[in-house]
């Protein structure tokens, strides 16, 4: 009998750059304080809504982000609608999006993954589990892009 294996390699890239898209100024300077205890090598751009983000990731000349951490509910443009925005645009649509959000609604994340967001983190309610669940995703490193819906949802 002869058997066959199947190998094949992942390579994991580094986290270099974070844009944390956010409306609360509180939660964009902890957020960077977090993120600044988990690796301070890593260069943070912040944008207050959805707007704001795509302006920023559409300037000519932009140094684009790995991943980017979107809250759910900002004013102007929504953390869904600014996803829907960057997995349209050939220029952006590699970039790993996390949704941040106290809302859990399940149906939610459902739509999220749907539409492209590659993790779904509830803020948590203390500074040390931030900085933790911050940490888990540096360490983890970001995967070639492939969106599904997770089969736990």
């Amino acid at each position: 009998m002869v058997s066959s294996f199947l190998y094949f390699w992942v390579v994991i890239q580094k986290i270099n750059s974070i844009l944390l898209v956010d409306d609360d100024p509180d939660d964009q300077l902890l957020f960077q304080e977090a993120l600044s205890d988990a690796d301070n090598s890593i260069q943070y751009t912040s944008a207050s809504d959805g707007i704001h983000a795509l302006e920023q990731l559409n300037t000519e000349g932009a140094v684009l982000p790995e991943l980017i951490f979107m809250d759910v509910n900002m004013p102007r443009m929504n953390g869904l609608d600014c996803l829907k925005e960057i997995q349209k645009s050939t220029k952006l649509k590699h970039i790993h999006v996390i949704m941040y959000s106290t809302s859990c609604s399940v149906e939610y994340q459902k739509e999220c993954f749907a539409n492209g967001a590659v993790d779904y983190i509830e803020k948590p309610n203390d500074f040390k589990t931030l900085c933790t669940r911050i940490a888990g995703v540096i360490r983890q490193g970001i995967l070639p892009a492939v969106n599904t819906i997770p089969p736990a949802l």
